[in-house]
C-alpha cells in the first residue's frame, strides 16, 4: 500500500493502520512498514521516545517526530492549563469554524504523542490518563478529536481502553479490538502522534454534534479525515458509527488546505 493511501486510512482512523491522528508513516495490520514521505529523515521513525519522567519542575520543550513544539508537562498524560472562559466567536465571524481555541498548547504525552490542551476550551480535568470537560464549542469538538485519537493510540496498557470507553460512543467493544491490532503491529505508536497541518469544523456545526476536519501533507497534497463528534453527557465524545468499516474508508484528497486553521499552538 502506498505511503499517502495509508496516511488516509490511519486519519480516516484507527484502523489497521499503525497510527497517529496527524502522521505520514503508518503501518499495515500485517506489520509492513512504508518510509516517511515529503523529505523527512528516513531514519526518524527510527527512533526511540522514551517517556520523560514525571517532574514538578518546568523543563525546557521538545519536539514531535516532525520537529513541532512540544511543551514537556509534569505527567506524560498532560497538565490541565489555567482556565479562561471558553472562546467566544460571533457564529457569523469567517474564522468561525478554524480558529484555534485560546492558549492552545501541544504538550508531550506517552512516547512523544503530541496531546493539545488550551486554556479556553479544555480539557478541563484529565484523570487516570483520561481528559474531559471540553467546551461545548467548534474548537472544543476538535480539540476532543484530536485527542481521543492520540490517548488510544498512545496511553499505556490499562488505561487506552479506558479512553475509548469513556470518549468514544458506540460500539466500544469492536473498537478497542481494532485499537489493539493497530498497537500491537506497531512498535511505540506515541510517537506517530503528531501535529496536524491544519484544522476545520465542517459548515453545519450545532451544539450537539460536529464533524472535525483534519488535514495531513501527503505526497500529493493533503489527506482530510472527517471525525464526526457528539455532545453527550455533558461532553463531546466520537461518535462510532454503525458500520465502523465507514472508519477505513478512503478520505478526501486536496491540493491546498488555506480553508483550514492552523493549530501549531503558541509557547
Amino acid at each position: 500500500m502506498k505511503s499517502q493511501q495509508l496516511l488516509t486510512a490511519l486519519l480516516v482512523l484507527l484502523a489497521a493502520v499503525v497510527v497517529a491522528i496527524f502522521v505520514t508513516t503508518v503501518i499495515r495490520d500485517d506489520g509492513d512498514q512504508d518510509p516517511p514521505t515529503e523529505g523527512r529523515a528516513a531514519g526518524s521513525t527510527e527512533k526511540h521516545y522514551p517517556d520523560i519522567p514525571s517532574s514538578s519542575r518546568a523543563q525546557p520543550p521538545t519536539t514531535d517526530l516532525f520537529g513541532n513544539r512540544l511543551e514537556v508537562p509534569t505527567s506524560p498524560s498532560g497538565d490541565v492549563l489555567a482556565g479562561l472562559p471558553a472562546s467566544d466567536l460571533d457564529p457569523n465571524h469567517p474564522d468561525y469554524l478554524t480558529a484555534a481555541p485560546s492558549g492552545l498548547q501541544w504538550q508531550r504525552g506517552w512516547g512523544g504523542a503530541a496531546l493539545p490542551v488550551s486554556s479556553g476550551d479544555g480539557p478541563a480535568r484529565i484523570e487516570g490518563g483520561i481528559a474531559s470537560g471540553f467546551a461545548r464549542t467548534p474548537r472544543g469538538a476538535a480539540l476532543s478529536a484530536m485527542d481521543a485519537l492520540g490517548r488510544a493510540l498512545a496511553a499505556p496498557e490499562g488505561e487506552w481502553q479506558h479512553v475509548v470507553q469513556q470518549r468514544y460512543y458506540g460500539d466500544t467493544t469492536v473498537l478497542i479490538d481494532r485499537f489493539a491490532r493497530s498497537r500491537a503491529n506497531t512498535p511505540d505508536p506515541g510517537r506517530y502522534v503528531t501535529v496536524p497541518d491544519g484544522v476545520r469544523i465542517k459548515d453545519g456545526y450545532r451544539s450537539d454534534f460536529a464533524v472535525v476536519q483534519i488535514a495531513t501533507r501527503t505526497d500529493e497534497g493533503y489527506a482530510i479525515a472527517s471525525w464526526p463528534m457528539a455532545w453527550v453527557d455533558g461532553d463531546w465524545r466520537v461518535r462510532i458509527p454503525t458500520d465502523i468499516e465507514t472508519f477505513w474508508s478512503p478520505g478526501e484528497h486536496v491540493s491546498s488546505i488555506a480553508e483550514f486553521g492552523n493549530w501549531r499552538g503558541q509557547p
